[in-house]
């Protein structure tokens, strides 16, 4: 960890390794970029916090803005007030690339950092905005896997089963095997977020669409485990009838 402190101080001189009163290491102090885009220049600075993980650097660190020159209505926060580098399963498949803290800085930070400062100033965010949240999410996958709603949802389930046989038709309805078409971009996520996880999200979603009135073939997209729960629910609610 010392090391890569001292290269993530190589540019970025105020860094500073510390242990906090929890026992948690923290690398705090100020980030600052200029950024050319779109025919003009961001130059800014911020504060930062970054939390290290215990169990780093399998993981990534958390990432805050301990001074509020983001506002929280900018909606790009995570509920524990870390910033949201983005989808969850993404920022942790982009951080296994090279476990690196510098990387993590000049590749996921200062880009988030940038695009806060380049809204402050011109009014949008320079890449387009994903929504928040469970819309987010989705949103987040369907770009990934390049499909529709519920193509989306059917490649979520292969991936909250964990059950994806490389010959089976691909759920994406393209005429080709899953080895062949989407079996590659599940097995780019699959090490990066437990099943249960994928399931949780997947959830979420169907909720999002149920309450939102939308219909979708429920039957080829929910869990196994959760069709199975809702099958014993059922069971036990038809005994107690009798």
């Amino acid at each position: 960890m010392i090391d890569q402190v001292t290269e993530a101080q190589s540019r970025h001189p105020s860094l500073e390794l510390i242990r906090d009163s929890s026992g948690h290491l923290r690398v705090r102090g100020c980030v600052g970029f200029s950024i050319e885009y779109d025919s003009s220049v961001i130059e800014d600075r911020y504060n930062v916090e970054i939390l290290i993980p215990d169990d780093y650097p399998a993981s990534p660190p958390f990432v805050f803005e301990p001074e509020g020159k983001i506002p929280k209505d900018f909606e790009h926060f995570m509920a524990a007030g870390n910033l949201c580098l983005g989808a969850p399963v993404e920022v942790r498949r982009r951080f296994a690339q090279h476990k690196n803290l510098l990387r993590f800085i000049e590749g996921q930070v200062i880009p988030y950092l940038f695009a806060y400062s380049y809204k402050r100033e011109h009014g949008g965010l320079p890449f387009g905005d994903l929504h928040h949240g469970v819309l987010g999410l989705l949103q987040y996958y369907g770009e990934f896997f390049g499909t529709a709603p519920v193509e989306t949802l059917k490649l979520l389930k292969c991936l909250a089963d964990d059950v994806a046989a490389p010959v089976m038709a691909c759920p994406c309805g393209a005429e080709s095997k899953l080895r062949d078409c989407h079996g590659p971009r599940l097995g780019d996520l699959r090490p990066h977020q437990p099943p249960t996880r994928f399931e949780a999200e997947l959830m979420e979603m169907i909720g999002i669409l149920r309450r939102a009135g939308i219909a979708f073939p429920e039957s080829k997209v929910i869990p196994k485990r959760m069709q199975k729960q809702q099958n014993r629910r059922w069971r036990r609610k038809m005994r107690r009838r009798r």
